[in-house]
């Protein structure tokens, strides 16, 4: 015998669906960039051009340094990137982020209620969860080889508002709207940021930049000069106090 479906089970079906799209639906869309005409310099202050590439991203529990600089590629986990896609002629426009000719780059991506990026550009497995701290990467090539320019900088001071902070958003958010912008950034793991100079080899030294790249120390050079350092420093302590007076009085 055939039953008719009652309001009520109609109504449930009706119920379990829409939690079933809204939550398969949750997501909050990230806005990023920087603003018209910036300052973008490379390490001999010449503007970027068309070969480098922004990517905004986290490392997960991976913490960055200017020592650790050969890692940073395996920790890597791209959220969205603007670049040229044909370098070779900057004024076809910008379609992928980085216009080139106007000195500026945009992207927008959506955190989807998994933790995802939907950006082409992210790993289909990579997971954001929230509160990872977020960085800029600018690049003109990620092997660390002659030639190579690095600016990677984020945010470690706090903005004061909850929508423009450098940390991945809340999944659950649902339909919220974030916004990293490079005029937030404070902290230059390397390169320059906001007119200072941080770790890196620098051949000119501009007055006044929004971002500026240096040149990446090749792997390991960078921990070689600290040890070095470190050695030096050592061997200055064991020498006893009392044989440099001794030097100078004979």
């Amino acid at each position: 015998m055939l039953h008719r479906p009652t309001f009520t089970s109609c109504l449930a079906l009706f119920v379990a669906m829409a939690w079933m799209m809204s939550g398969s639906a949750r997501a909050s869309t990230v806005f990023w960039g920087s603003p018209f005409n910036s300052v973008l310099l490379t390490s001999n202050a010449q503007p970027l051009d068309g070969s480098f590439s922004f990517e905004m991203g986290t490392f997960g529990s991976f913490v960055p340094t200017f020592q650790n600089v050969d890692l940073w590629s395996s920790n890597w986990k791209i959220i969205d990137r603007a670049f040229d896609p044909t370098p070779a002629d900057p004024n076809d426009g910008d379609p992928e982020g980085w216009n080139v000719v106007d000195q500026f780059f945009v992207g927008t991506v959506v955190h989807d209620s998994l933790g995802h990026s939907d950006s082409p550009y992210a790993g289909p497995t990579d997971v954001f969860a929230q509160g990872e701290k977020v960085y800029l990467w600018v690049f003109n090539d990620k092997a660390n080889i002659p030639g190579t320019e690095w600016a990677l900088v984020t945010n470690t001071g706090g903005t004061g508002d909850p929508a423009r902070e450098w940390e991945v958003p809340d999944p659950n958010d649902i339909m919220g709207s974030h916004d990293w912008q490079l005029e937030d950034a404070d902290t230059a793991i390397i390169g320059g940021l906001n007119d200072v100079q941080g770790d890196g080899f620098f051949f000119s030294s501009p007055g006044t930049f929004s971002l500026q790249t240096a040149v990446v120390p090749e792997p390991g050079s960078a921990l070689l000069l600290a040890a070095s350092a470190f050695c030096f420093y050592t061997r200055r302590r064991r020498r006893p106090l009392s044989r440099p007076c001794f030097n100078r009085l004979t």
